[in-house]
């Protein structure tokens, strides 16, 4: 008996040991070392992704500062060409009248050619041959009015059309478009610590909507630039053919005088 009872008392004061062989307050120090080593991994991992968002921030910063550049170079660029289109019209309005000179110039010159024979030779009118000269006078008189008010409105329609694509094209630059999304709470959740602050997922968020509208605008000022100067190349054809007209009107008024003898 006195034997079992040394045998229970060596046993109570020796250690006890897990199944591993570990006593239990070795144990309890892994478990604590273990804990530390996660909130370690925790801590890098939110260190990198603060890094990685912060870089996107300045990303999405320098995007956006690159494109408001293009986009005010271009809205200038578009302004400009409307400017030139005004120009061009004023050009065609100058030769339209300048193109009824030359009508009127060919008359003069063809009438004092025929003073001039008359001057030289006898005679005799035909009243009815000179009614129909005035009816055929009176009748171009007409086309050539006519004419005249349809140049007119078709160039003040290409004023007003240029003027509706310039504005078209041109508004809203720099400025904040409609219907800009802003992330809900819940979807933040999804990818920031409660610690974190959500600021810079409001900005980057704020940031790609607007590259978003400079993209967009940049293409409504891209596809305006072209609509302009298509039409611009077809204007310019034109004011080539009454270039050509009027100069070969003055032409032939010019031949008119030489045959005055």
């Amino acid at each position: 008996m006195d034997d079992f009872k040394k045998y229970q008392s060596n046993q109570r004061s020796q250690p006890r040991y897990n199944n591993q062989g570990n006593p239990p307050g070795n144990q309890d120090s892994n478990r604590n070392n273990l804990l530390d080593e996660d909130d370690e991994d925790v801590d890098m991992i939110k260190t990198r992704i603060g890094e990685v968002k912060q870089e996107s921030l300045n990303s999405t910063r320098n995007a956006l500062s690159q494109l408001r550049q293009t986009e005010d170079t271009a809205g200038r660029t578009m302004e400009k060409l409307g400017q030139q289109s005004a120009q061009l019209n004023k050009v065609d309005k100058s030769l339209d009248v300048t193109n009824v000179r030359a009508d009127e110039s060919i008359d003069k010159t063809a009438n004092l050619r025929k003073l001039n024979k008359s001057i030289f030779s006898i005679s005799f009118g035909n009243p009815f041959s000179g009614r129909k000269k005035r009816e055929a006078e009176l009748e171009k008189a007409k086309l050539a009015q006519e004419r005249s008010i349809q140049e007119s409105e078709r160039i003040r329609k290409q004023d007003y059309d240029s003027r509706r694509r310039v504005e078209n094209a041109t508004q809203g630059l720099n400025r904040a478009g409609p219907g800009r999304s802003k992330l809900s709470d819940q979807d933040r959740a999804k990818y920031t610590f409660e610690d974190e602050d959500p600021e810079i997922e409001n900005e980057i968020n704020d940031n790609l909507n607007e590259i978003g509208d400079a993209v967009g605008g940049l293409k409504r000022l891209a596809l305006g630039m072209g609509e302009e100067i298509e039409t611009q190349n077809k204007q310019l054809a034109n004011i080539q053919a009454k270039t050509d007209d009027t100069s070969a009107k003055i032409a032939i008024s010019q031949h008119h005088l030489r045959k005055i003898k």
